[in-house]
């Protein structure tokens, strides 16, 4: 009996220790450049880059496999425009397939989600992100690795999607 009860302690301790850990986890967040948006993310999960030249800010998981890069344009970008403006992106790497844009809610946010595929240097990439045109103009919000490390990644994804959020 007295085993059973050592045990039941040892595991109670070893379980508050993991909830513990769990709610510590702290989280950081970016600012947009116009201050109308947050990303809060995990620094744990997501690692910031402390620069960018194209972007106002860009991620990369703590594996360096999966890129996340986020801009605010001082324009909008009307849906006639999704197809063309995504195919834009990517035309110096190669034809984008298999091509989809569909409306998908994040937080209080509806935004045109899209995914597509790349193939570069013998390599499937995929791609996958949104554009949402708020009150500052248009965001885009976009996620970039090897297929198998968005696969292996779509959690990621999705945490540092639903991190985003309009200033209020």
């Amino acid at each position: 009996m007295s085993k059973n009860l050592l045990f039941l302690f040892l595991m109670s301790g070893f379980f508050s220790m993991a909830q513990k850990a769990a709610t510590n986890s702290q989280t950081e967040t970016y600012t947009s450049r116009k201050e109308l948006y947050h990303i809060n993310y995990n620094p744990d999960h997501w690692v910031k880059n402390p620069e960018s030249e194209s972007w106002d800010v860009e991620f990369h998981d703590k594996y360096n496999l999966v890129n996340a890069y986020f801009i605010e344009y001082d324009y909008f970008i009307s849906d006639k425009k999704l197809k063309s403006t995504i195919e834009d992106e990517y035309k110096e790497f190669g034809k984008v397939k298999n091509l989809k844009i569909y409306k998908k809610k994040i937080n209080a946010i509806t935004v045109n989600y899209f995914e597509c595929e790349l193939d570069y240097n013998d390599y499937l990439y995929k791609y996958q992100g949104f554009i949402y045109n708020g009150k500052g103009g248009s965001i885009q919000m976009q996620f970039g690795a090897q297929a198998e490390a968005i696969e292996q990644n779509q959690n990621l994804i999705d945490e540092l999607n639903n991190g985003i959020s309009i200033v209020e």
